[in-house]
């Protein structure tokens, strides 16, 4: 007795599941499923476009962060023809004209220590186009 009541018991619950199984997959057939939308994601890669000031003015001397050991430092390079070139430290100011094609060269003073140049082309049109340099001027030999 007790033997088949365990076989009964354990057929009972096969049956049970196959019914709530059946019932579940008939409920997932009768649900509205959303149409799956499928999307491409398109990756651009940027290219880097040149900054059109700086070929407007192009300082050749002095290079970014120089060390030099005299007071007195040239400042030359190119901008367009006819343009008015100044240049400023804490200590001195400068103004120049490019020639017809485009080279300035001037002198300009420097303090001890670090020296930040403003460098500022007025170009034919108005137009404004500014460069920094940082110089370190020390009578130290290295």
């Amino acid at each position: 007795m007790r033997k088949e009541r365990v076989i009964l018991s354990f057929i009972a619950l096969l049956i049970g599941l196959a019914v709530a199984g059946g019932a579940f997959y008939l409920y997932q057939q009768t649900q509205n499923k959303p149409q799956e939308v499928k999307s491409e994601t398109v990756v651009s890669i940027p290219t880097p476009t040149p900054d059109g000031d700086s070929e407007l003015l192009v300082i050749e001397k002095p290079k970014n962060e120089d060390v030099i050991s005299s007071k007195t430092l040239t400042v030359s390079g190119k901008t367009l023809p006819e343009s008015t070139v100044v240049a400023q430290t804490e200590v001195d100011e400068q103004v120049a004209i490019s020639s017809n094609n485009g080279d300035f060269q001037f002198t300009i003073e420097v303090e001890g220590g670090l020296n930040i140049i403003s460098i500022t082309a007025v170009l034919p049109d108005g137009t404004e186009v500014n460069e920094e340099r940082v110089i370190t001027y020390s009578e130290e030999d290295f």
